[in-house]
């Protein structure tokens, strides 16, 4: 997608009052294990926002009034140790959906697929073979959902790396059907006015194709930012300020906005491996 000085510069200012208003709602959680979740999403939006910018975000910087370098990378590895796991990808801001939306639709759809046929339960872990049958998968209209999306979000971006790299798919047309799914998903999610599942869209749209023109889809984001800065559930205009419900379409937001700027990953590539 060519790109603008002056549309780009939108993206990083719409970005920028994004992250002065998470620096808030950091500055007011409250100390103690019950913020740590927020933290967790919070440090691992910042790593990969730091990532595709190829410096420091603000985020990051943001963060170290709360928790020390070393605290950050515990975080990163409670992610990296913890969370790759069919059960509990809902852990994950960018990655926004209830343990158990996203554990019960992963566990049928691997079932369906037919990729273990051993597997029985909840599956714990998921091998590149597995993501890419997933990935394939056409998705029925009736069973679209937030949670199908955050899903089908969650998978892509760990196959992707957050776009550190590409994946080495068998089939050569796995790429197209993925494509091909996430051009449906985000109309779902722009007909049915979800702004979550709209942005995890657009950052999957662009892992795949980095030259993917995604500006349509932008427009309905930027049209749904609040005067404060922050993101809701929902598209459309509005001037209400919001609390902690505006936390994960606001991280979102910010990430799927990095993407859009700079379109691939520009320091060393994250540790976070796929597979158990």
């Amino acid at each position: 997608m060519l790109q603008d000085s002056a549309y780009a510069q939108l993206l990083n200012l719409i970005a920028a009052r994004g992250q002065q208003w998470l620096r808030n709602r950091i500055e007011l959680m409250a100390s103690g294990p019950e913020s740590l979740d927020r933290l967790a999403d919070i440090a691992i939006a910042a790593h990969v926002c730091t990532g595709l910018r190829g410096a420091e975000t603000p985020l990051r910087t943001f963060l170290r009034s709360r928790i020390s370098d070393d605290e950050f990378d515990n975080l990163l590895g409670r992610y990296q140790n913890n969370k790759l796991n069919f059960a509990n990808f809902g852990d994950v801001a960018f990655l926004a959906a209830s343990d158990d939306c996203c554990s019960s639709t992963l566990a049928s759809d691997v079932q369906t697929t037919a990729v273990s046929p051993a597997m029985t339960g909840k599956p714990k872990a998921l091998l590149p073979e597995q993501a890419e049958a997933f990935l394939r998968q056409p998705i029925p209209e009736d069973r679209l959902d937030e949670g199908m999306i955050d899903t089908y979000a969650t998978v892509l971006s760990l196959a992707y790396r957050f776009g550190a790299e590409r994946p080495r798919f068998a089939s050569a047309r796995s790429y197209g059907d993925a494509f091909a799914n996430c051009l449906r998903l985000a109309d779902w999610a722009q007909r049915n006015g979800k702004l979550l599942p709209l942005v995890q869209m657009i950052f999957c749209l662009c892992l795949i194709d980095p030259d993917h023109d995604v500006r349509e889809m932008l427009a309905d984001v930027i049209s749904s930012q609040r005067p404060d800065g922050s993101f809701p559930a929902r598209i459309g205009f509005g001037t209400a300020d919001q609390e902690d419900e505006a936390l994960r379409p606001t991280l979102a937001t910010v990430v799927a906005l990095h993407m859009a700027i700079h379109r691939c990953w520009r320091t060393p590539r994250p540790n976070l491996r796929l597979a158990a």
